[in-house]
């Protein structure tokens, strides 16, 4: 009998597992192919995801670890509940990817609208394109300096980058800088995010690092803060 628990416990991984491995089976079964994406998604998939596909494809093609031979899998859903489902951690988030297997979950998304919405009352909204760019390029990150490297890349190092690659429109180094440290909402994700995005932008397109230099050099965070803020002040 004292068996009885452990089988239970063992099956009931294996199914998250499975779950997990191949949400195509139980929610996500409208399918779509198109160039590196598979999306898949829990209703029907409105044609406006191919030109959002293809704003994804010319903004991955900017990074220079851009790898044209994988393929990813994207599952969209229609309502928070699906998203929550395969997302726990993450439920208020706009999307997660699973390391390894790279599933990428997004949260409520409006596709014929380019939109995703995270279940939050704030910050709350954002393009479906800049989602899937931002995930992918964890995936990206992720082949090219392998899996434990990644792990100890430091989180404004990761998050700045996907931002970076994923961002929308180009970024005023001078009003970031003041709605960022200036901001009311400084202390939101939302407002971390646009903070990290912001030094990878000074220390890609002003310093002159590659992303590998980027991962490789130990910066002190609070010191490129302020050489941006000098930075701006003496040439904006």
């Amino acid at each position: 009998m004292r068996y009885i628990g452990f089988y239970i416990i063992i099956i009931l991984a294996t199914v998250f597992i499975v779950f997990i491995l191949f949400p195509n089976l139980s929610f996500y079964r409208h399918h779509v192919s198109y160039k590196q994406f598979n999306i898949f998604a829990d209703n029907e998939i409105n044609n406006a995801i191919y030109n959002i596909l293809d704003e994804v494809d010319e903004k991955l093609r900017c990074s220079e670890i851009y790898n044209n031979k994988l393929t990813f899998k994207i599952f969209i859903s229609s309502d928070f509940k699906p998203y929550s489902i395969f997302s726990p951690s993450l439920k208020d988030a706009f999307a997660g990817t699973y390391p390894i297997i790279n599933n990428i979950f997004i949260s409520k998304t409006d596709i014929e609208n380019n939109l995703v919405h995270r279940n939050a009352n704030e910050d709350n909204e954002r393009s479906l394109s800049s989602v899937i760019t931002h995930e992918i390029t964890h995936i990206l990150i992720e082949k090219e300096i392998g899996i434990k490297a990644n792990k100890r890349l430091e989180t404004w190092k990761k998050e700045g980058y996907c931002e970076y690659i994923s961002g929308e429109g180009r970024l005023n180094l001078k009003a970031t800088i003041k709605k960022v440290y200036e901001g009311s909402n400084s202390f939101s994700p939302a407002f971390s995010y646009l903070k990290y995005r912001l030094l990878i932008t000074y220390l890609l397109d002003v310093k002159g690092h590659t992303f590998h230099s980027l991962a490789e050099t130990e910066f002190n965070i609070h010191q490129v803060e302020d050489e941006l803020i000098n930075y701006c002040k003496n040439y904006y």
